[in-house]
């Protein structure tokens, strides 16, 4: 079975991002559990987190956040997020720009996604720093 993908809100493939203005992205991965098994990866950095880097994993809603830190911010970046459906079979994936004071800007991507015990999938998009 293919992994069903339902966007509420469609990946835009490229994602605008003002961090001279404080702006960043702040990531929502909801799991319908048991375990839920993840990666989400940059392009120029590599794995920046796995489902296990999270205090109390395994858990229903993961959260991070990327560019707030200045060490993070790279032209051209394309992230990642890779979905395993091995022990889960529901995801839901949201990605919002947020403004320096942590107020939600835009909704960047709003996906859920469900498969069977043998499906896996990547989501990605290039990220522009302006």
């Amino acid at each position: 079975m293919a992994v069903k993908r339902t966007p509420q809100t469609e990946n835009p493939g490229v994602v605008p991002v003002a961090t001279s203005a404080g702006e960043f992205l702040h990531f929502t991965l909801t799991a319908q559990g048991p375990t839920p098994i993840f990666s989400f990866v940059s392009s120029v950095r590599g794995t920046l987190w796995e489902a296990t880097d999270f205090p109390g994993h395994p858990k229903r809603k993961y959260e991070w956040e990327h560019l707030r830190n200045p060490s993070d911010i790279q032209q051209m970046e394309v992230l990642t997020l890779g979905l395993a459906f091995f022990s889960n079979a529901d995801y839901a994936y949201k990605v919002q720009a947020m403004d320096a004071h942590g107020t939600a800007l835009r909704t960047v991507l709003e996906i859920s996604y469900s498969g069977s015990s043998t499906d896996s999938h990547d989501e990605s998009f290039r990220v522009i720093i302006h």
